[in-house]
């Protein structure tokens, strides 16, 4: 079993009730916060009060917002998760401490715990529906909606124009700061991936090829979900009647379930042709010699490992092995898994086995939801700080580099692995590992040919 770091805990004796604290840092003007309630020693069951306000000191100091008070708080196994939300304003400055307090045997009032926990302010997640008061310049980011001009400054390009009096505008904008309430143009059933460093790896769990390291991506639409049996077979079967050839047909235990068995040549062929039927740019050529001439094709048939990809196509891809941690990761820093430090069977599909991993509490064994092991549904579990679900668990997923170390290969921005290599990048864990697996940043590799029930795959797209 890895070592562990100890966990940033606080208790209370509560009526025999002790409440241990994981803080999750804060996305948007909302954040996650996860807990462990302990009756005794043993984990809690049931439902509880809990209430939230935001000091500007560890102790003593200014109420700077709240209390939120957040009633019924199902906590299973021991192990809560709720979501609150102060606003944005809290968030602007330095760190903030966060006091809690929880109703005891439903006494009608509620005792505050000790020590405060502190949030460390993070950049504001931008969400599919809106960027809530951006501030600094966004680039190459297609923006549509009510924009009040007092609200706007920094340079319109000849691609941005006000089109109407309600001040809405459409096309780039590059070089527009402060934009307040700014619906974005994302891409039905995908999710905004903001550009950024990120911190790839940690050092948790003692991983020899997950160093820690400061990467920089670009921002990067994602499938909110994985490519499920429908969707799959709604490309492939177009695909096939253009010219394409699989390995797979894939296959999938209900039409919303995750398809299954589909190698690394079958998903980023898939890829072009979900491309080509949407009316895109396909990403991914290979060079065909005729006569003296090298020529580009697009990708559609054999198993070919010398596949040229173009990034800055507008179609969609696998992602990098960079894109998929820092989307994993949710915007949180130094986490175990995309919610925080800790994992049950309530968060996600895996393997549970408590007497080997500290920070899986279970149950054991498969997911309680399928006793006898397999796929959920896609978007069965709660989605992360980006709204992506099962980027953790269920299956693993292909990514575009091929396995080397260290990563940051060729550059620390958009690495895209080592140039040759024997075996392909997969990440997430599937419904058949064990937790330590399940974690942000966990290495896998499977042969390119490799298929089975435990792979699967997201698209993504550049902006």
């Amino acid at each position: 079993m890895k070592n562990l770091l100890a966990r940033l805990a606080l208790a209370a004796a509560l009526g025999g009730l002790l409440l241990s604290i994981q803080p999750v840092l804060a996305q948007g003007t909302a954040f996650t916060y996860q807990g462990q309630l302990q009756d005794n020693g043993s984990p809690a069951e049931g439902s509880y009060s809990l209430t939230f306000s935001l000091f500007s000191a560890s102790s003593g100091g200014t109420a700077i917002a709240g209390p939120v008070t957040t009633n019924g708080v199902f906590v299973t196994n021991g192990l809560f998760t709720v979501t609150i939300d102060f606003g944005s304003s809290p968030f602007t400055g330095p760190t903030n401490w966060l006091q809690i307090g929880v109703e005891s045997n439903g006494g009608g009032s509620f005792t505050s715990l000790a020590p405060r926990q502190p949030l460390t302010p993070t950049p504001y997640a931008i969400f599919a529906s809106t960027a809530s008061n951006v501030s600094g310049t966004i680039s190459a980011m297609q923006l549509a909606g009510p924009l009040p001009e007092a609200s706007l400054s920094g340079t319109y390009s000849n691609t941005v124009q006000l089109i109407n009096a309600a001040n809405s505008f459409s096309g780039n904008g590059s070089g527009l700061t402060n934009v307040t309430a700014a619906t974005l143009a994302i891409p039905p059933g995908m999710a905004l991936v903001p550009a950024g460093a990120f911190t790839m790896g940690d050092t948790l769990d003692d991983e020899g090829d997950a160093a820690p390291i400061t990467i920089t991506v670009s921002a990067f639409y994602m499938d909110v979900n994985l490519v499920s049996l429908a969707q799959w077979q709604s490309v492939y079967f177009w695909a096939t009647n253009n010219a394409y050839a699989f390995d797979n047909a894939g296959i999938g235990k209900a039409p919303n379930q995750p398809v299954q068995a589909v190698n690394w040549y079958d998903c980023v062929k898939w890829c072009n042709a979900r491309s080509q039927q949407a009316g895109l740019t396909p990403v991914y050529t290979v060079t065909v010699i005729f006569g003296s001439r090298n020529i580009q094709v697009v990708y559609e048939s054999g198993d070919i490992d010398a596949v040229n990809v173009n990034f800055a196509a507008n179609g969609y891809r696998l992602p990098t092995e960079a894109e998929w941690e820092k989307a994993a990761r949710g915007g949180l820093s130094g986490q175990r898994f995309p919610w925080g430090d800790l994992i049950t069977e309530s968060l996600a599909n895996y393997y549970g086995d408590a007497s080997d991993y500290t920070y899986d509490l279970g149950p054991n064994g498969y997911n309680a939801f399928n006793s006898g092991g397999g796929t959920s549904p896609v978007g069965y579990f709660a989605a992360n700080g980006y709204g992506l679900y099962d980027m953790a668990g269920n299956l693993y997923e292909w990514c575009w580099d091929w396995y080397g170390t260290p990563y940051g290969q060729p550059t620390t921005t958009n690495p895209t692995g080592p140039a040759t290599g024997s075996v392909r990048v997969v990440r997430g864990a599937s419904w058949f590992s064990y937790a330590d697996v399940a974690r942000c940043a966990y290495r896998s590799s499977f042969g390119v040919p490799s298929y089975g029930s435990y792979v699967g795959f997201r698209g993504v797209r550049g902006l």
